[in-house]
């Protein structure tokens, strides 16, 4: 009994476990390729990233005026 089971988690993990693996990475691969070619979704990051820089500027700016009211208030 203890070699059949042992058979079965063999299977799992060297063959089961190792394709599920590749498929990952290949699927992976796929995406990461698609990404870089395709200029849709390449404007698009370019536009999120640019908003977010500006977010954050205007965060700063707010949190630099709260501090100098604070400044002054004291």
């Amino acid at each position: 009994m203890d070699s059949d089971a042992g058979g079965w988690l063999w299977l799992m993990i060297d063959v089961v476990l190792v394709a599920a693996l590749a498929l990952g990475l290949i699927w992976g691969t796929m995406m990461w390729r698609t990404r870089r070619t395709n200029p849709t979704l390449e404007a698009a990051r370019e536009e999120a990233t640019r908003r977010l820089y500006e977010r954050a500027a205007e965060n700063e700016r707010r949190q630099e005026a709260k501090d100098d009211e604070r400044k002054s208030a004291a």
